[in-house]
């Protein structure tokens, strides 16, 4: 690693490249090459520093440009069309089915809801190997659970 003004630069860009072979070759075919980039530097920097805001990942990015800067980048990065469910975790999801799962095994699917901060969110999940992979996720438009009217419909 080489700092220079105060940003850390990688020499081997390969010690970020943490991500498996197929999530790859999906991302690379969905994103252009300079947002699969920065794709790579973000899954760096969640794993090297675990943390999530916008703000500390922005203070660690290696692109030599201001602070404000880099926390626009990551804020655009973040609201590009083609990251969606539809287009990135859904052929990411069928590959690991197809690839993983005996067609004449059963499949374990969970659904759960799940209150996170003011968000009431909906999941349909995939038991596997102890791990809980999610399917598919929806925000739901009201806070809590449902009432006993709304069960009973």
């Amino acid at each position: 690693m080489e700092k220079k003004d105060g940003v850390n630069f990688y020499k081997q860009p390969h010690l970020y490249t943490m991500l498996p072979p197929f999530y790859q070759n999906c991302f690379q075919r969905q994103l252009k090459k300079a947002e699969y980039l920065t794709l790579q530097i973000l899954v760096f920097l969640l794993q090297a520093h675990k943390q999530v805001s916008i703000e500390s990942m922005a203070t660690f990015m290696p692109y030599p440009i201001t602070f404000e800067s880099r926390r626009r980048a990551i804020k655009r990065f973040l609201k590009l069309p083609a990251l969606n469910i539809e287009k990135l975790w859904f052929p990411l999801i069928k590959y690991i089915l197809m690839t993983q799962f005996n067609k004449q095994k059963e499949l374990i699917v969970a659904i759960d809801r799940t209150q996170w901060r003011d968000r009431n969110i909906f999941f349909i999940c995939l038991i596997w190997q102890q791990r809980v992979l999610p399917l598919y996720w929806q925000i739901l438009p009201k806070k809590g659970c449902r009432n006993i009217g709304e069960q009973k419909n």
